[in-house]
């Protein structure tokens, strides 16, 4: 089999289509070329592939995630049909904002077909697509994993500070490593600096700066993640291993939204609702005092494997071809 990795330059599209290909690297056999779909002669790049490889045999997969890549995807199914007499497999990482039924498959989040009907050639899965990790936590190990601005939530600074130092409080046996991302704003990582000073047990990774220190890593040995929930990738990256996971409070409790997607933050409150995930929040008294709990997931609560079901699905299409 080759898999044509169609890529665009989003982060969050490129993590779930990798993790995805690196769990079915684990079951099958297969070739893999990547294609950077913000460069033009995409054919070129096929044909030069294929004819190497012109087994009639010779399963051909198309895949990729992203609204500037699966116009590429689907044009580039129809070239290898009409141009090089060859059948592939064309694959969409989350739901296509169109031509949905042009794709063989399509592996979405369950989220995006809450009101209305999933189609035949799609299959959901939880979330996001994360590598799944069965490594033993280390119960002395701590994380806090920082995004930053978002069009789903509305992000507080002085709100994050104030759970951060409330998280370090309440743990002070634990070690934490704390990561910031490339949304979280200068001035809370200035902050963030500044405040460590008062703690033995935190260190601050920030992305803008080299490290030695893996942020996967880090992930599958805390045996406590604390996650800011505007990104579903790292919250369900953090569910896809050991340990519990606790989203934090990132908006003042008087803040309603009115506008902006809903999608992400109903996922979110799933998963508080269902203990998937317990809650570092902020509650605001009547005398303006505002004062923040958490509250503790279910216990025993095993790893995602949502990757190995994608991965099982694909095993089984082909099988039926």
């Amino acid at each position: 089999m080759h898999i044509f990795w169609y890529k665009d330059s989003i982060t969050g599209h490129l993590k779930q289509v990798d993790a995805l290909l690196m769990q079915l690297q684990k079951e099958v056999r297969f070739s893999l070329s990547s294609i950077d779909c913000e460069k033009n002669r995409v054919t070129n790049a096929l044909q030069s592939v294929l004819e190497k490889n012109n087994d009639e045999n010779f399963p051909i997969v198309l895949i990729g995630a992203g609204h500037t890549v699966y116009p590429k995807i689907l044009n580039s199914q129809k070239f290898i049909k009409e141009t090089l007499g060859l059948d592939s497999i064309s694959i969409a990482i989350m739901r296509p904002s169109r031509n949905m039924s042009a794709f063989d498959l399509i592996f979405a989040p369950d989220h995006d077909f809450i009101k209305q009907k999933t189609p035949n050639n799609v299959i959901t899965y939880q979330g996001a697509l994360a590598s799944t990790s069965f490594a033993a936590s280390d119960n002395k190990k701590a994380i806090i994993a920082i995004g930053g601005k978002s069009k789903h939530y509305k992000f507080d600074e002085k709100i994050v500070l104030m759970q951060l130092k409330y998280i370090l409080n309440i743990h002070p046996n634990h070690e934490f490593n704390i990561f910031n991302s490339r949304r979280t704003p200068q001035s809370l990582n200035t902050q963030i600096d500044d405040e460590l000073k008062n703690f033995t047990n935190a260190r601050f990774i920030n992305i803008d700066h080299p490290n030695d220190l893996s942020f996967n890593a880090s992930l599958c040995e805390s045996s406590l993640k604390f996650v800011t929930p505007d990104s579903a990738n790292l919250v369900f990256e953090s569910l896809s291993t050991h340990g519990k996971t606790y989203l934090i409070q990132i908006e003042s409790p008087n803040y309603r939204r009115w506008f902006g997607s809903k999608k992400i933050r109903s996922t979110m409150n799933n998963l508080v609702m269902s203990k998937q995930v317990g809650v570092v929040s902020l509650l605001a008294k009547k005398n303006k005092l505002k004062i923040s709990k958490i509250e503790n997931p279910h216990p025993g609560i095993q790893p995602l494997a949502e990757v190995e079901k994608i991965s099982f699905a694909i095993q089984k299409y082909l099988r039926g071809q």
